[in-house]
């Protein structure tokens, strides 16, 4: 798993993502990684709900989160200075 120091870490992969995918992005893996696996009809959003920012999806929404979720290999860094999250997402 990627460690950040400061705030939350988040790894989010697309269904589908074999074992082999988890290790060359996010390894080396240790006992206890956790992933958030996303559906196809997600919206980043839905991503950002799950990793506890907002307490809805349809807040995520407004708050600008109804955007696709980028393609490949993304970083991306939200919430307030004491919540701040870093969510690493693979998204094949």
């Amino acid at each position: 798993m990627i460690k950040i120091v400061e705030g939350k870490t988040f790894n989010v992969i697309s269904k589908g993502v074999n074992q082999e995918g988890k290790d060359l992005f996010f390894g080396p893996l240790e006992p206890g990684d956790k992933f958030i696996v996303t559906e196809k009809h997600w919206t980043m959003a839905h991503i950002l709900h799950a990793c506890g920012i907002f307490p809805s999806i349809s807040q995520a929404k407004k708050q600008g989160g109804d955007q696709p979720i980028p393609r490949g290999f993304s970083m991306v860094n939200r919430g307030k200075k004491q919540n701040r999250c870093n969510i690493f997402v693979l998204n094949l």
